[in-house]
């Protein structure tokens, strides 16, 4: 059954582990049942979705057990499908397109966003329906980290008309990954994603030499050519969606990581 004109379906990826001893007593495990003030990160990521009109059915990959006990008070939760996350991070989106696989657009989210908002969904979602684009990521301008958020040290990206950090919302058409040849690249891709010189390798060396000299070196690069030039190399359209909320950038992976956004958290309850 395909959703109503307009309301778009959503993955939320819970599969990924966490091997870094995050604070005292910390033991690995998954990212999206890192605790905030009582609650795990995946809660604040659906409470976030509850409130975006837009936000049709919501599908759940990752651990199955895990997650029904996590989820199993929420009042919503029979909103909430479950399913067995994969190993890799290509087996996740193929497990959750698979389940939306007849749905023209499926937003994914990481499990690991426990500062994301409703505006900020929405923000994206207003903004990859007017690109219209097969694969929208999003991005926050470097402007936009004020406040606590200018202590934050991200990796930017430096264009000729802009700074920017890559967002934790992307929107994808299912067909793109029925590509053999892109599948493959979006593993590497994921695997480098810290490092740009490794995430833009996976997508072809053309690609990375433009990057890499274009934005990195001498920075005289728009981003609108250079997503211009990654859509003609890959063969098809990427759009970056430009979201003012750098709450969408900040996923836990390092200890600094945490705290900062234990400390955000904690100063909404104070």
């Amino acid at each position: 059954m395909s959703q109503p004109h307009g309301v778009l379906d959503v993955v939320v990826l819970a599969s990924g582990l966490n091997q870094i001893p995050l604070y005292e007593g910390y033991i690995p495990g998954y990212k999206a049942l890192i605790p905030y003030h009582g609650k795990a990160s995946i809660q604040y990521v659906l409470d976030a979705l509850g409130q975006v009109p837009r936000v049709g059915r919501i599908c759940i990959e990752g651990p199955c057990a895990l997650l029904e006990q996590e989820l199993a008070t929420r009042p919503d939760r029979a909103r909430f499908t479950l399913v067995e996350g994969g190993s890799t991070f290509l087996d996740s989106l193929m497990v959750g397109l698979k389940h939306f696989e007849s749905s023209p657009a499926v937003l994914f989210v990481t499990a690991d966003l426990p500062l994301v908002t409703p505006e900020a969904i929405a923000a994206f979602l207003a903004g990859s329906h007017a690109s219209r684009a097969e694969l929208c990521v999003s991005v926050v301008p470097r402007t936009c980290y004020t406040g606590p958020y200018r202590h934050f040290t991200k990796p930017f990206n430096r264009y000729r008309d802009i700074s920017l950090c890559h967002g934790n919302l992307f929107q994808v058409n299912p067909r793109l990954l029925q590509n053999p040849a892109l599948q493959a690249r979006i593993n590497a891709f994921y695997a480098g994603r810290k490092n740009a010189l490794k995430t833009t390798l996976a997508l072809g060396w053309q690609l990375a030499v433009v990057y890499m000299i274009g934005v990195e070196v001498l920075h005289v690069l728009t981003l609108a050519q250079m997503a211009r030039f990654a859509s003609r190399h890959l063969g098809f359209e990427i759009a970056p969606v430009m979201v003012a909320h750098p709450g969408i950038s900040i996923d836990v992976d390092e200890p600094d990581d945490y705290t900062f956004v234990h400390d955000r958290i904690e100063e909404r309850f104070a």
